[in-house]
């Protein structure tokens, strides 16, 4: 199964949105791809968003819902794909408002 899940990232990856890039992000870190269960999606900036999930643990019970916290580097350093800093038990609404103080200058040409 974990095979069709990196097909579908691979095909979704193609299509390129920042949500379903950034799912595809959460999903390569989950135990449990398949229990993902995707909420609330807010792209803070062109290096920064956060992503509600609930998906099984280890011990095959859902975590309730957590804040992917995603950042992606600068597309004209090469690095531009999301990756999952960590999971979160804050708000979304927290979540986007940590996101959007953070300073991204040191990745060149940020926002």
């Amino acid at each position: 199964m974990h095979k069709i899940i990196i097909a579908l990232s691979l095909v979704l990856t193609a299509c390129g949105s920042p949500e379903s890039d950034a799912k595809n992000a959460v999903l390569n870190q989950l135990t449990d791809p398949d229990s993902a269960k995707f909420g609330e999606f807010t792209l803070v900036n062109e290096h920064g968003a956060c992503l509600a999930v609930n998906a099984k643990n280890k011990m095959g019970g859902y975590t309730g819902e957590q804040q992917a916290i995603l950042m992606r580097g600068d597309k004209d350093r090469g690095n531009e794909e999301w990756q999952v800093t960590e999971f979160s038990k804050l708000s979304h609404e927290n979540c986007v408002t940590a996101i959007s103080q953070v300073d991204f200058s040191a990745l060149g040409n940020a926002d």
